[in-house]
């Protein structure tokens, strides 16, 4: 920091992008730096300078109640769910809505004028975690800036009503797996062996995974880690964060053959991986997941479902299934789904 003249109490400037840098990014940020880290190197003060007023405007508009009833409900009802045992949002004794923590009355504020500002997303469950792990480390404005961030260039469409975006994700998490590590696929990949890939039932686990950004899958210490990867890498980190999780767990799986058990094991992989350096050390040797292939097959299957919406709307152009990159008897999500709700249900 100093050698390149940055202060080191209170840092809003940091080191530029280099070698070095991504070096000491990877072995962890210091907790005093690390919300304003994040917001550097993820362009916040970019988004803030040209947008000043825009945080302010959402919370006088929030006074209006213009968010949806059923956005506020949903707020309201999460709210107290986030971090329950963190003593900056649970107060020392249960109070009611105007005695609550500082904390917790910024988390309303926060998810209340995103809602309007994204109205595509309104409220989903996880962003109260997501929300509220940026308000640990960052004040209220430069948080809803970074959640704009996670929502718009990491997770980009994970969190709307369709979780189009999740369901994008989810199959190029499993590409990915299948490419990376082929006898793990031919444990997981419930017998797609040809070269068209479909989502397998065993990635409905990993859903959590990226739409709450690790929390409640790792150790918050370990969450800490790969946001501090994420927001200067990008969001290859989540998807090689995830590779490495099967890695490790590669002979466990192996071991089992059960799908209701296999299952389990999935689900519970994560949660006995307290050695974060073992996980950095593996994503970052995955030089072939780069941001680029990433972007390149993201683009792909959101192609595909804008296929899909067109033949089902009525369209002249069909879709030979056998071309379509997932098969249609692939696993679905939407924020109405059943599936989805017990899956993020898993993060409290």
């Amino acid at each position: 920091m100093r050698e390149q003249g940055c202060a080191t109490h209170f840092p809003d400037q940091f080191p530029d992008r280099s070698p070095k840098t991504l070096r000491y990014v990877r072995k962890g940020i210091p907790p005093a730096w690390r919300g304003a880290a994040w917001f550097y190197y993820s362009g916040g003060a970019r988004l803030l300078q040209e947008n000043p007023r825009t945080y302010s405007s959402l919370l006088s508009r929030c006074k209006t109640s213009e968010p949806s009833s059923n956005d506020i409900e949903s707020i309201e009802r999460d709210l107290h769910r986030t971090f329950p045992d963190n003593i900056h949002f649970k107060p020392d004794q249960p109070t009611h809505h105007g005695s609550e923590t500082p904390l917790l009355s910024s988390l309303r504020r926060l998810l209340q004028a995103f809602a309007i500002h994204q109205p595509q997303i309104g409220y989903c469950q996880s962003l109260n975690f997501l929300a509220g792990l940026l308000l640990l480390f960052l004040p209220e404005e430069k948080a809803f800036w970074m959640l704009h961030i996670i929502t718009t260039e990491h997770l980009p469409g994970t969190h709307e009503i369709s979780l189009e975006g999740a369901n994008v994700d989810l199959w190029v998490l499993m590409l990915a797996l299948k490419e990376s590590n082929p006898s793990i696929w031919a444990k997981v990949g419930d017998g797609d062996q040809d070269s068209t890939v479909r989502v397998p039932p065993i990635g409905l686990c990993t859903t959590s995974w990226f739409m709450s950004m690790f929390i409640g899958t790792l150790p918050i210490e370990s969450v800490l880690r790969v946001w501090d990867v994420v927001f200067y890498e990008g969001s290859k980190m989540l998807f090689r964060i995830a590779l490495a999780i099967f890695k490790v767990g590669e002979q466990r799986i192996k071991d089992v053959n059960d799908s209701t058990e296999l299952f389990q094991v999935v689900q519970t992989l994560p949660r006995g991986m307290l050695d974060i350096g073992v996980l950095m050390a593996m994503s970052c040797r995955r030089s072939g997941i780069s941001q680029e292939w990433i972007s390149k097959k993201r683009k792909e299957r959101r192609a595909w479902y804008a296929k899909e919406r067109a033949r089902i709307a009525g369209a002249t152009t069909p879709i030979d299934g056998g071309d379509s990159p997932i098969a249609s008897g692939s696993p679905n999500l939407s924020r109405a789904n059943s599936t989805w709700r017990r899956r993020v249900a898993r993060v409290r």
